[in-house]
């Protein structure tokens, strides 16, 4: 892209996110590229997370646009596809309710992608509220392993790695693909969009767009239990070429 400031529409899915949506929104309001739009999309919450945003956007004093939609069908690819129809941004960034990114997150997001023959931009996250084994174990192994296993994959045409709430990706590319697979519920939506993304340029794994996350679900389900999920969710799209509605739910609720 020849615009050194393209537009970007962040995606924000948020479905009974009221205890960290009001965080993630001011460190989203402390970003130093303002050429862009926050889209929070309320994912059929039961909690007060529409009440959180609408007052942040109303007391606030804005240097961009922040808007909340609101996407009844629950499903965080149902609310991705609800923000991404409504955006206006050339680059799509995507980022979970829970995360507290930098304030030059999206400008290095943005830098990152504009390199040549790069369709996405993707990196780690940081779980900086757990515990010291849990953050460590993530973080190394995101470097040590996801990122070398990025490159081996894209060299076969496999597909490649993305963290589905830290991802920059062009809007022209995300609407050539095809969009958010809503078929898909939460294990298996970040390995569907970056093979087929992959098919379109380089997906870059770097820690230089890293984000603080949340580690409120290897709190609940075990660290072991929930990497294994994503390691089978990744090798069954990597011999199988993609991977189903069923075997989505099945990551979710194994038998």
């Amino acid at each position: 892209m020849e615009n050194a400031t393209p537009k970007v529409s962040v995606l924000v899915p948020a479905y009974n996110e009221e205890k960290y949506i009001l965080k993630t929104l001011e460190a989203l309001q402390q970003q130093d590229y303002t050429n862009c739009e926050v889209l929070i999309i309320n994912n059929a919450s039961t909690d007060r997370t529409a009440e959180v945003v609408r007052s942040f956007i109303y007391r606030n004093h804005l240097t961009f646009k922040f808007r909340l939609l609101n996407e009844g069908r629950q499903g965080t690819q149902f609310a991705r596809e609800c923000g991404r129809k409504n955006a206006t941004g050339v680059i799509i960034a995507q980022l979970d309710a829970d995360c507290l990114p930098s304030p030059n997150w999206i400008s290095n997001g943005v830098k990152l992608l504009q390199q040549k023959g790069i369709a996405a931009v993707a990196g780690p996250y940081d779980y900086f509220d757990g515990k010291f084994l849990v953050r460590t174990l993530t973080y190394f192994s995101q470097l040590l392993v996801l990122q070398p296993l990025n490159t081996i994959v894209q060299v076969f045409r496999k597909g490649g790695v993305v963290i589905g709430g830290n991802v920059f990706i062009h809007a022209a590319i995300l609407e050539r693909a095809g969009g958010y697979n809503t078929a898909l519920c939460f294990y298996g939506d970040d390995v569907d969009i970056a093979l087929k993304v992959s098919r379109y340029g380089h997906i870059l794994f770097t820690r230089k767009i890293t984000v603080k996350s949340s580690s409120r679900r290897y709190n609940a389900k075990g660290f072991f239990n929930v990497q294994a999920k994503y390691t089978r969710a990744f090798f069954q799209s990597l011999f199988r070429k993609g991977i189903n509605a069923q075997q989505s739910v099945e990551l979710a609720h194994p038998r």
